[in-house]
């Protein structure tokens, strides 16, 4: 089994906890969600790892706005990337990422039961996605949110932190060590794939 480190902690999850102050960034550009580069795509743990960073932004505007803070520009923005991005990386895990875990792990790794937990994870958040995204349409509309929408929010905020802290400190490093060239190839071959896919469709 890979042993990860005590702190369980990337980079990214440290300077996501700084605020505004700390981070020396204009409130306003917080609410931009910057897209990844498609060239990311041919490293593909990275350009998966860039995209739990930008769900990590996602999930602290979700906070603001169940704290009642919300910049119209960017909750505009964030249901866009949540109508439009959110779900569709589950699939880039459950399709592409996940069967070349269990194809090239070992026993030790207890891949399988690390799958589960996230599959069960995910399926949790798609149950409450259209229901927040609903609350945010609403804000956008001019409904305040009552407690019980903000309470709503602000707990699919917090599982999302806590599905990404997993997997940025248990899955992806060891997917880095047990895929292989070939591996993240046939990768980025499906997260490709998928977008093409996708852009034929819209």
């Amino acid at each position: 089994m890979i042993e990860m480190g005590s702190a369980g902690k990337t980079d990214f999850d440290l300077q996501s906890e700084k605020g505004p102050a700390d981070a020396g960034v204009d409130t306003h550009d917080l609410w931009r969600l910057r897209p990844i580069p498609s060239a990311m795509l041919d490293t593909p743990l990275d350009f998966i790892f860039a995209d739990h960073g930008r769900q990590r932004q996602a999930s602290a505007l979700l906070m603001r706005i169940a704290d009642g803070e919300h910049d119209r520009e960017g909750v505009e923005e964030l249901v866009a990337f949540l109508e439009i991005d959110f779900m569709p990386h589950f699939d880039d895990e459950e399709l592409g990422l996940f069967p070349l875990l269990r194809q090239h792990c070992p026993p030790e790794d207890n891949i399988d039961a690390l799958i589960e937990r996230l599959l069960a994870e995910h399926s949790h958040d798609k149950e409450v996605f259209e229901k927040v995204v609903d609350l945010l349409k609403g804000l956008l509309g001019g409904q305040a949110l009552n407690p019980d929408g903000a309470r709503r929010v602000r707990t699919f905020a917090e599982h999302i932190r806590q599905h990404l802290a997993f997997e940025n400190s248990v899955l992806l490093p060891i997917a880095r060590v047990r895929l292989g060239v070939e591996p993240q190839k046939a990768l980025t071959k499906t997260l490709k794939e998928r977008r093409t896919i996708k852009n034929e469709m819209s």
